[in-house]
């Protein structure tokens, strides 16, 4: 029987990418932190999620691995967005909120998460950091997507200021007009030579560290016999100048 058949009515099949994420002991998640200028209101997030996430089929359906002759798939569920709203209550006088903010994020990567329901969770921080009166902690199993999905869906979810019914509008780069078309077919030519003698010299470099040379001792290599240690969230805020100058060096496109 093909899949189809063997699927009910609703039910997708889990592609091989949600599969590799969702495999026991390897559980992967996207954590999103937005900041806020007022403070948040969990009742509006919640109306808000039910208008906008809840659209898309993979933020309503639970996740089953499967077993034996059971294909893995999304299963449709009826969402109850409160239970995906988490709310801690926190002391408004805490002393260093900012690492509060570090200390909470890097323990929701390695907090488990329920299976028995769709694996994403919204948590609002009504405390004031340096940056904002009030910040939003999403958490997202990698199998739902990875980070540049996620962005594209935040930017559907999302509403101009200006026009709430509107979707924003992002900046499309210039096309440059084409002068001669001689010298851009050469132009073209020499990318891809290039491209291929890059590409050979990298994978030969990858065969002579596979076999026998080693990397470059850098301060991030991890020391012989190091302890290993639990990651952690560091939030820094960089200006979008200093970026575009950096784009602006590498003849970048964004």
């Amino acid at each position: 029987m093909s899949i189809e058949k063997q699927m009910m009515v609703g039910e997708v099949p889990v592609s091989p990418f949600s599969r590799l994420f969702s495999m026991p002991g390897f559980d992967c998640f996207n954590i999103v932190t937005i900041g806020f200028k007022n403070e948040a209101s969990p009742s509006a997030f919640i109306e808000g999620l039910k208008n906008t996430l809840l659209n898309h089929p993979r933020f309503s359906c639970i996740l089953e691995t499967g077993s034996g002759e059971h294909k893995p798939r999304w299963i449709p569920t009826n969402v109850n967005v409160k239970d995906h709203v988490v709310v801690p209550n926190i002391d408004p006088t805490i002393e260093n909120p900012d690492q509060f903010l570090e200390d909470y994020t890097s323990n929701m990567v390695f907090s488990p998460i329920d299976v028995c329901k769709p694996l994403w969770e919204i948590h609002i921080l009504n405390i004031k950091t340096s940056d904002a009166e009030s910040v939003l902690v999403g958490r997202f199993h990698h199998s739902l997507g990875d980070g540049m999905s996620l962005m594209s869906l935040l930017l559907a979810c999302s509403r101009k200021t200006s026009d709430p019914g509107a979707l924003p509008t992002l900046v499309a780069p210039k096309k440059s007009k084409v002068t001669n078309v001689w010298w851009s077919l050469v132009s073209r030519l020499w990318f891809i030579i290039k491209l291929m003698f890059n590409t050979v010299v990298e994978v030969f470099k990858f065969l002579l560290i596979l076999c026998s040379v080693r990397d470059n001792a850098t301060p991030l290599m991890e020391k012989p016999r190091a302890t290993l240690t639990p990651n952690k969230f560091i939030h820094r805020v960089i200006s979008l100048d200093d970026v575009k100058v950096v784009k602006n060096a590498m003849n970048m496109v964004c």
